[in-house]
């Protein structure tokens, strides 16, 4: 992946980097709240020496206190410092508890010593300082300097006490959001490349021309919310529906010059990809042309014709195929003139049995004798196998790819065993492509002046017919 499909990649998740972004700020915000308030509480030691007379002796003594600043440092936190502290102040600890709470530093080239301690109470931060730097300048006079003619070569002088803090230091608020966000924002981006890796989904004809050698015949455009595509084909024929479907339909009289195209299948990798509606579409498209089409359903396990159609599919296909009824008294007019469905008929229990029997292919070869063009509605190719036979049965067979919903690895399966049982597939038809930067024509904003130009003349036309019924 390049660093633009990167880019893509979470601008097709944004929702959910800014959700996780959100979510772990709220949590940092929370964290915070919940987090018991700490105090700090600093004083500081001034370490000096007693000797020395003359210039040089103060220097070297000055040196050798410099020397000493750092082991004084970490005696602290010592438990020789820590322990008096503990019974001064009748600590329920241990030394080794109490030092986790104190913090010793000295600034550099100085002989300065900053003790600190933390405390969920103000008042105990300063009284353990207070009591730590009193401790360690008893400890540092008594058991460590060493000692001359009787007295300490080296004293510990506290030159700031220790106050008492008014503002908790801990938890910070704003550090707790600004790192539960940037978590949160980690996880978003992580999330949406994890997802492009593992989810890829179909998204261009580009996409489809990388995973598979197949042609794309068209992009049908998704309708806008509650409305099913074919109910806006038969609505408004120059809508951006229809052109849309209409190109498929062109692009199918490519496919096969000799002899034409008489028949196809229209199939998936998995079900929820259109390829229902899309059948119905194109019967409406072919048939405009005065041409008449029959459409089968052949999805005999999850049957979607009569739904969308509102025809009755209590008698179809199978009560064809069984002998009950003939293809004249099943097939039903819909939509336009010339079109007529074959419902999926009654559920019956052996649905591949009949979709591959001899009855099924002289039905097909009646249809063709009787239709111009069929078109045969098939369950998934990656679920069963009856599109392999029933495209083998017609001119071959047309592939719906659901934008941004069919798996890329699930499109380069269905090719294989497409081409494993012999399948001639026709093409693929991105459905339900978004609305968004796609004109009348599909191209730039020529479509868009096209669109305008059609309101106006059917405003024209509109007006006429009033001006004429006036009259």
């Amino acid at each position: 992946m390049t660093v633009g499909d990167y880019l893509r990649a979470i601008g097709r998740s944004w929702l959910v980097v800014v959700i996780l972004a959100a979510l772990g700020a709220a949590g940092g915000f929370g964290y915070a709240k919940l987090t018991p308030d700490t105090y700090r509480s600093t004083g500081s030691l001034l370490v000096t020496s007693d000797r020395g007379e003359s210039t040089s002796e103060l220097v070297q003594g000055s040196a050798y206190v410099q020397n000493l600043v750092a082991t004084y440092v970490l005696l602290a936190r010592s438990e020789l410092v820590l322990q008096p502290v503990i019974d001064e102040l009748d600590l329920d600890t241990t030394p080794r508890a109490l030092a986790s709470t104190i913090s010793a530093s000295s600034p550099l080239n100085s002989v300065v010593i900053e003790v600190s301690a933390t405390s969920a109470s103000p008042r105990l931060a300063a009284k353990i300082t207070e009591a730590v730097m009193d401790s360690l300048a008893t400890v540092v006079s008594r058991d460590v300097a060493p000692q001359a003619d009787g007295q300490p070569t080296v004293r510990l002088t506290v030159i700031q006490g220790a106050d008492e803090p008014r503002f908790p230091f801990a938890p910070s608020t704003r550090n707790f959001v600004l790192l539960g966000g940037v978590i949160g924002l980690a996880l978003g981006v992580a999330f949406s490349v994890l997802r492009a890796f593992a989810w890829q989904t179909v998204r261009s004809r580009a996409d489809v021309g990388r995973l598979t050698s197949i042609p794309v015949l068209g992009e049908v455009v998704e309708t806008r919310r509650g409305v099913q595509l074919p109910a806006v084909v038969l609505r408004d024929r120059l809508g951006i529906e229809a052109e849309s479907v209409r190109a498929v339909a062109a692009n199918l009289n490519f496919l096969k010059v000799d002899g034409g195209m008489k028949s196809l299948v229209v199939t998936s990798a998995a079900s929820g990809e259109a390829k229902s509606s899309l059948v119905i579409a194109l019967g409406i498209m072919i048939a405009e042309s005065s041409r008449s089409v029959l459409l089968i359903d052949a999805d005999l396990r999850s049957p979607s014709l009569a739904e969308y159609t509102q025809l009755d599919g209590g008698v179809g296909l199978t009560n064809v195929l069984i002998g009950e009824t003939t293809l004249a008294e099943a097939a039903q007019d819909w939509g336009a003139d010339g079109l007529r469905v074959l419902t999926s008929g009654a559920d019956a229990p052996n649905p591949s049995q009949l979709l591959t029997s001899q009855r099924m292919t002289d039905l097909l070869e009646e249809a063709r004798g009787e239709f111009d063009f069929i078109i045969v509605d098939c369950a998934p190719l990656l679920a069963v196998t009856d599109a392999t036979w029933l495209g083998n049965q017609t001119d071959g067979a047309l592939l719906a790819v659901l934008y941004d919903k069919t798996r890329a690895h699930n499109l380069e399966k269905v090719v294989n065993t497409a081409a494993v049982g012999g399948l001639n597939l026709l093409g693929a038809v991105l459905t339900r492509v978004p609305r968004r930067g796609v004109s009348r024509y599909g191209v730039g904003n020529y479509g868009a002046r096209a669109t305008t130009q059609a309101d106006g003349l059917r405003s024209k036309i509109r007006l006429r017919g009033r001006s004429r019924d006036n009259r």
